[in-house]
């Protein structure tokens, strides 16, 4: 006989995510009498994707109704059956009313204690008095409780039992219900709505893909009007056989709701009549996200909800996607996005949009004063936008781009009209008095207000004019870095019943040997080789150019200077850290962007350039020659005619310059090296005259007294991405070049502000402090990126 040992359960495992991994019957079982089961810690089991059937669900409901910590359990598209579905049910409803009774029965404790109490303290109140009356002096000690009827053994007593709730102490309730794709069909759907006649806890309820149809819905309406306390969030009924009929009974159930905040009715039948139903409750509860797609919407279904959506001040995600959107439905949405002023995202995809219909829809979101769309899908809008009026730049921009810009287009708007009118006679004039400045004081501040009051945007559509000038004033001040300027992180679309374990703006990263932070990398082994390479000497490289070579073998390169591995400064690594979270995505959607090659001739010549000389990509060709011309077949990145060879590759071994010849000074080093890169070929000439020494009277003589300037090119202070540069250029790799060219151009104006990276932290005239970013960081994100 042994005795079977109590499992024991870590204290910190709050989330079990095994989604998608074919489990089965045995392994849930498993599962919930070992992880589940009387489990304090264990808040959300995510069992998605599985092949869990009815034994399984039945295992998970015994666990559930003895008591665990579960709040959140996901079950789609496990087919658990009608059965399954009927004992969870139970177990919840079950659960669920022993935590009520608990909770009841400890505050009709507390009170009956409290009662007591007072009893008591009148008692003794009174027996003082009359002690006080007849004469005699007592003290508290000398109360003689039991003469007053008070047995303090037996409350004693009654106090040492613990009541239900400590000994659920640890034990939740079910919050997060999902069941979508059960298999539970009608008899599963009565359980559920059973089970919502006496819940206090369910916040989120899932049935989407189980096939139900007006019927069910109705019972599941009846039960929800009933129990007017279930503080329920998040409705989803999608991909079900739902008509207006079934529809119109939920509606009734849940006008007035306080607490709904998310109802999905996609993948329906519902009609017009459903959505006049929706577009009448959005005036009597504040919903946050209303999905009406593919449910054979027209112009009558969508007059009615864009109208309520004009005039919402709750709706926050509205998608109608799958609806047919003619040019009279374009209008309507049109005058809804033009007057309302906190929708935040928009989904219109597969619409069937015209290009009328698209145009309606961009002007109504470009008129917008008060715009708060964030995201918009269905059509590129930037595109649109320029047929409009607005900067031609806009036409490849993203969606999120163009949002952004209108949001900021008509905030300078609005400071530029109060800058205006604060400058004018009208808003400057202050009443002067004898007796001092307060009168004139007040008068400003009356002006200032009056001012704010005038320029406060009015509701609806702004005049064509007026649009097209902010926008032009807008566009001008951003400048030419106007749309990598608005390449900020937008958030991406939720997807339903995600993994709880990843978010959908979530970054993975690791941390290296040396401490810093980087994304994963699925191939490592060619820059483990690659950096392997490097460490060997070249015995073809002139002495003078090899001293100036930077070791790529360490992770830590201090603004292009040789050191060894040390530490990484923590406040350094959160801040990058914290940069590439917030604009990881930007930098992955540089990677779809088009090959242009003059983009890459552009960005080589500025990052090539020393960092005096101001430089924007058209030199004129004065830095170096080692860039590759666009080929037949330069938009793939290949260029078959042309063999690009590196600087090594090309340098012959150097001549000895006699004792007698005048030796070379030199501002600095860099100047070495472009005074041997000066010597090297054009594609256009052979090996075999490129190795000809030429006279040292066509050398430049500078003199050597003179003050060292920063001739540095801004890529040396990136010497391990100027070494994968060189590698895809080498290698006619011109497109992954781009990539890496462009995406440091983006770190550079987004992450330095306006400083000078470009400064050696040993020097003195680095002016950087330790808590700005230095290029060393830039190199950090990017390199680990790949």
């Amino acid at each position: 006989h042994q005795q079977q040992r109590p499992h024991h359960h870590h204290p910190s495992l709050s989330v079990l995510d095994l989604g998608f991994n074919n489990i089965s019957d045995e392994g849930c079982t498993s599962l919930a009498t070992r992880a589940v089961s009387r489990n304090p810690a264990l808040r959300t089991l995510y069992l998605s994707g599985n092949a869990v059937r009815e034994r399984g669900a039945l295992a998970l409901a015994e666990v559930i109704a003895r008591g665990c910590a579960l709040t959140n359990l996901h079950l789609t598209a496990n087919r658990i059956g009608p059965m399954g579905v009927r004992g969870l049910m139970r177990s919840i409803a079950e659960f669920d009313v022993t935590m009520q009774m608990a909770h009841q029965d400890r505050e009709n404790r507390l009170a009956l204690e409290e009662e007591k109490r007072k009893r008591k303290e009148w008692k003794k109140e009174e027996w003082k008095r009359k002690s006080d009356s007849n004469g005699g002096i007592h003290s508290d000690g000398d109360v003689d409780l039991e003469s007053l009827g008070i047995n303090d053994d037996e409350e004693d007593c009654k106090e040492g039992q613990l009541d239900d709730l400590a000994r659920l102490r640890g034990f939740k309730c079910m919050e997060e219900l999902y069941l979508g794709g059960t298999n539970m069909e009608s008899t599963g759907c009565l359980s559920v709505s059973n089970m919502l006649l006496t819940n206090l806890s369910l916040r989120t309820i899932c049935l989407s893909d189980n096939g139900l149809n007006d019927q069910d819905l109705s019972l599941f309406s009846q039960s929800l009007s009933r129990n007017r306390e279930l503080p329920l969030k998040t409705l989803r009924l999608s991909f079900n056989k739902l008509t207006c009929v079934g529809v119109e009974t939920l509606m009734n159930a849940i006008w007035g709701s306080k607490s709904l905040r998310e109802i999905k009715l996609d993948n329906n039948q519902i009609r017009d009549r459903g959505a006049q139903l929706a577009a009448v409750v959005l005036t009597s509860v504040n919903l946050e996200v209303l999905d009406m797609g593919f449910n054979r919407l027209t112009i009558v279904g969508i007059k009615a909800l864009m109208k309520s959506l004009a005039e919402n001040r709750s709706l926050l995600t509205l998608t109608l996607s799958g609806n047919v959107l003619d040019t009279n439905a374009s209008k309507a949405v049109s005058y809804a996005l033009a007057y309302n002023k906190t929708i935040r995202k928009l989904y219109v995809d597969h619409c069937s949009l015209s290009y009328a219909a698209q145009r309606h829809i961009a002007a109504g979101i470009v008129s917008n004063s008060n715009l708060s769309l964030r995201v918009m899908s269905g059509f590129p809008l930037g595109a649109i936008s320029v047929t409009l009026g607005l900067p031609g730049a806009m036409e490849t921009w993203s969606n999120e781009q163009v949002l952004k810009f209108i949001r900021v287009m008509w905030d300078r708007y609005r400071h530029e009209k109060e800058a205006a009118l604060l400058t004018s006679p009208k808003g400057s004039t202050q009443s002067m008095s004898p007796t001092g400045s307060s009168e004139g004081s007040v008068g400003n501040a009356a002006s200032v207000k009056s001012a704010a009051e005038k320029v406060e945007p009015k509701s609806g559509p702004s005049d064509p004019a007026t649009v097209v000038a902010a926008a032009k004033s807008a566009f001008e001040a951003l400048g030419d870095a106007g749309g990598a300027l608005l390449l900020t992180e937008e958030p991406q679309r939720s997807i339903s019943d995600s993994s709880p374990m990843v978010s959908s703006d979530a970054v993975m990263l690791e941390k290296t040997p040396s401490g810093t932070i980087r994304v994963p990398s699925l191939d490592e082994s060619s820059d483990e080789e690659y950096f392997r390479n490097q460490k060997l000497p070249n015995n073809n490289v002139p002495l003078e150019v090899s001293n100036t070579h930077i070791s790529t073998g360490s992770l830590c390169t201090a603004n292009g200077k040789d050191c060894p591995e040390t530490p990484v400064d923590p406040a350094a690594k959160k801040r990058n850290m914290d940069w590439l979270r917030l604009h990881f995505r930007s930098l992955n959607e540089m990677i779809q962007l088009p090959y242009v090659y003059a983009d890459l001739l552009q960005l080589y010549r500025y990052f090539y350039s020393p960092v005096d000389n101001n430089v924007d990509g058209d030199d004129g060709g004065s830095v170096h020659e080692g860039m590759p011309p666009p080929g037949p077949r330069s938009v793939l990145g290949f260029n078959p005619g042309v063999v690009v060879m590196s600087t090594t590759q090309m340098s012959c071994p150097p001549k000895q310059l006699s004792s007698l010849q005048r030796k070379i000074s030199y501002r600095g080093l860099h100047d070495v090296m472009m005074g041997q890169q000066s010597n090297l070929p054009s594609p256009n000439f052979t090996a075999e005259n490129s190795c000809k020494r030429r006279p040292v009277s066509d050398q430049s003589m500078q003199p050597a007294t003179k003050r060292a300037r920063n001739g540095k090119p801004r890529i040396d202070y990136f010497p391990r991405l100027k070494a994968k540069i060189e590698q895809h250029l080498s290698s006619s790799k011109q497109t992954k070049a781009l990539v890496l060219l462009r995406q440091l151009k983006f770190v550079e104006t987004t992450m330095f502000h306006g400083g000078n990276p470009y400064c050696d932290q040993s020097s003195t005239t680095c002016s950087n402090s330790s808590s700005e970013p230095i290029a060393t960081d830039a190199e950090v994100i990017l390199i680990d990126m790949l």
